[in-house]
């Protein structure tokens, strides 16, 4: 819970051990620190809140990272321990101090007020998405518009903690989710929080302290054998059944093979070179270094990409283009 310092007025009077009146007056069992210290120096207030279950709850000053980007001051409020936890007044004094010692000593690092959300959609996405291949920015934008965003979305990225990022997580895996889904959701926050650490909004990513349980995997494929394979094949139309075909025999990924163009085919030396993949008409390096190979073809894969080399072609044509000569989608091949 934030407060903000309000004026220059009020920043000068912490500066010069004015009673915080209002500290006081709020929680009416204020028992420590009724006077605020130098801005270099603070011992914080310490009170106890709630009837059944009674907690501490420690009050202290807070240099931010303003939303223009100027430096600011805020009233932190934060649940230190339960009264049972810490039976005695000393002991919670003593988490409380040992809260404050990285401010005391200077060590501390101004972090920004700035919500995920504003962050996110402000910061990250015009700058950090764009680097991405063009699936993988596809695949971002639904995991934030979907599920990061409405969890996080309102929180001020200096108000993440470990634990409220372990249940958004746990939540998502009982609720149906596969494990590699939820760990996606894990590597997005972990690298949208990095960014937000290397550009020193805050001073830890602490999503990357967070766990999934071992993955348990599931039924074993069933493997398809050639002559189901030539059953599948024989009851499509081209080119999805040369395209079928060619999947099978050369082990290309889909988008490979789409961007597959007539010069990197040499049949006479049965040879094809991967050097591009495509997806939503966008073309990319492939996906890792090690994709980027020249595999030898059998006389099978020979024979169906002769079936179709046009008489004359020219070496950037795509083999699979469209009527307009542009890259198919996976999806006009339904």
């Amino acid at each position: 819970m934030l407060e903000s310092s309000g004026t220059d007025e009020t920043l000068m009077s912490l500066d010069t051990r004015d009673t915080l009146k209002s500290d006081a007056e709020q929680s009416g069992r204020a028992i420590y620190g009724g006077t605020m210290a130098r801005r270099g120096f603070q011992q914080g207030s310490l009170f106890q809140r709630g009837t059944r279950r009674k907690v501490w709850v420690a009050r202290w000053w807070e240099d931010v990272i303003q939303q223009d980007g100027t430096l600011g001051r805020l009233r932190r409020s934060e649940v230190i321990g339960s009264v049972a936890e810490l039976p005695t007044r000393r002991k919670a004094m003593q988490v409380m101090s040992q809260r404050l010692s990285s401010i005391n000593s200077g060590e501390a690092r101004p972090q920004s007020i700035r919500t995920f959300g504003e962050f996110v959609k402000k910061d990250w996405m015009p700058v950090i998405l764009p680097t991405f291949k063009c699936a993988t920015q596809k695949h971002y934008r639904y995991m934030l518009d979907v599920h990061l965003i409405p969890a996080f979305g309102n929180t001020q990225l200096r108000e993440l903690t470990r634990e409220e990022l372990q249940k958004f997580l746990c939540r998502k895996l009982n609720s149906g989710l596969s494990w590699e889904t939820v760990h996606h959701f894990k590597c997005g926050l972990s690298k949208i929080l990095g960014t937000a650490g290397e550009w020193r909004y805050i001073t830890e990513n602490v999503a990357q302290r967070t766990k999934l349980p071992q993955r348990q995997h599931g039924t074993e494929r069933a493997v398809l054998t050639p002559a189901h394979v030539l059953g599948i094949a024989a009851n499509l139309n081209e080119p999805a059944r040369s395209i079928t075909l060619l999947l099978v025999l050369t082990g290309l990924r889909v988008g490979e093979l789409l961007a597959l163009r007539w010069g990197s085919i040499d049949l006479k030396a049965r040879l094809l070179r991967v050097a591009e993949t495509v997806y939503d008409g966008h073309f990319d390096r492939p996906k890792t270094k090690r994709s980027a190979r020249t595999i030898p073809i059998g006389t099978e894969t020979a024979e169906i990409l002769a079936a179709i080399h046009p008489a004359a072609v020219d070496a950037r044509a795509l083999v699979f283009a469209s009527r307009d000569g542009l890259a198919r989608s996976m999806e006009s091949l339904a």
